[in-house]
């Protein structure tokens, strides 16, 4: 018998418990008290189950996470380095990992228009090569529409190449334009493109362009002056300038035609004063020997246009003006190209002072040699 109250042994004489003096009781058993003593055990083992397995759960869930998290990064460093089809797999393998990732899910759609769009950009670069720029413009355009409406760090990347993309484009179609255009009405057009590009490399081109037609502007003023076109030669150097103000050759021509314009219309005044002068030797020598040609050379540039250029000197001991030197062109075989003549600027040079020239043929397309042959000037009182 057991003590109901402690569950101490009795022994048969007992009628209290020794242990908590409990009076003793007909009813209490040793197998249910034996029961009731370690009736906590089952619920204890299933808590521990319980909490057990939450954590195996718990801990499973942890993993699948960080899994996740760590796939979609790599996914995100990927396609910043335009590394696509890896992109996808990283995205893909977070998605294995959680199939409600909303972000791994938005950004393979991403890499689908990044791919769409890499294509298209590679496309516009084929074509761009094959001097196709109008077709290559609508490529870069149809890379442009697929990226609309989205945003993120690659998308802001590729927004960038395609920017880059139409900049090249445009750029290469001006330089390719250029080519060949021999006529201040040929490159006014590509002009106006270049100006509407508001970017360095186009800016450049307009420079370019600019120099250009002012060169084509002093050539064609310069072959009206010697045909004593005088209205038609400053026609054509005041358009030159408008194009490029600070011109100096241009400028300097334009005196130079109105100083001929002046001369032409007071020609035989002018003659009969040389005629006077001539009969001194300080005369003598100021009309026959006042020009010094000290160098005169010439230069094949890019585009195969010849430049003749040099220097002269005035010998004279009076103001000269209106100083024309004449050069003939040979090629290498010893044949004569052409001959010409062109005026130095400035148009007046005073005793000792240095003048320049240079003229520009165009399209020549191989080197030729220059000699010079002679240099004609007016003297100034």
């Amino acid at each position: 018998m057991y003590c109901s109250n402690c569950g101490n042994q009795l022994h048969e004489e007992d009628n209290y418990c020794q242990s908590c003096g409990a009076k003793r009781t007909s009813t209490a058993e040793n197998k249910p008290l034996h029961i009731r003593k370690w009736h906590w055990i089952v619920p204890l083992l299933t808590l521990i189950i319980v909490v057990s397995s939450l954590g195996v759960y718990a801990l499973s869930e942890f993993v699948q996470t960080n899994s996740a998290q760590e796939a979609f990064q790599k996914g995100e460093n990927l396609a910043l380095e335009g590394d696509y089809q890896k992109a996808k797999k990283s995205f893909e393998r977070a998605l294995e990992q959680r199939a409600n990732f909303k972000s791994a899910t938005m950004n393979l759609k991403l890499i689908q228009a990044a791919t769409a769009t890499d294509e298209h950009l590679h496309k516009a670069e084929k074509l761009q090569k094959d001097h196709k720029y109008e077709k290559a413009m609508d490529e870069i355009q149809a890379a442009e529409t697929i990226l609309s409406g989205y945003t993120g760090k690659f998308i802001t990347q590729l927004e960038k190449e395609i920017k880059e993309s139409r900049v090249e484009a445009n750029v290469a179609q001006l330089r390719f334009e250029m080519k060949g255009k021999s006529t201040i009405e040929e490159l006014e057009p590509i002009l106006v493109k270049a100006e509407k590009l508001n970017i360095p490399e186009a800016k450049q081109i307009a420079n370019k362009i600019r120099v250009q037609i002012a060169d084509y502007a002093y050539t064609a003023a310069s072959d009206l002056l010697k045909e004593k076109q005088f209205s038609a030669a400053l026609a054509s150097v005041t358009k030159g300038l408008s194009y490029e103000p600070e011109n100096k050759k241009l400028t300097n021509l334009m005196a130079t035609i109105k100083s001929e314009q002046k001369a032409f219309e007071h020609a035989e005044q002018k003659r009969i004063e040389q005629a006077l002068l001539a009969a001194s030797k300080e005369k003598e020598h100021n009309l026959n020997s006042a020009i010094e040609v000290t160098s005169i050379k010439t230069t094949l540039d890019e585009f195969g246009d010849v430049v003749v250029s040099g220097k002269v000197k005035s010998n004279a001991t009076v103001p000269v003006s209106s100083i024309m030197i004449s050069y003939t062109l040979t090629k290498k075989n010893g044949t004569t190209f052409n001959e010409n003549e062109v005026y130095v600027y400035p148009d007046v040079l005073y005793p000792d002072e240095t003048g320049s020239f240079e003229y520009t043929h165009y399209l020549v397309n191989e080197e030729l040699n220059v000699k010079f042959n002679k240099a004609t000037w007016y003297l100034q009182k």
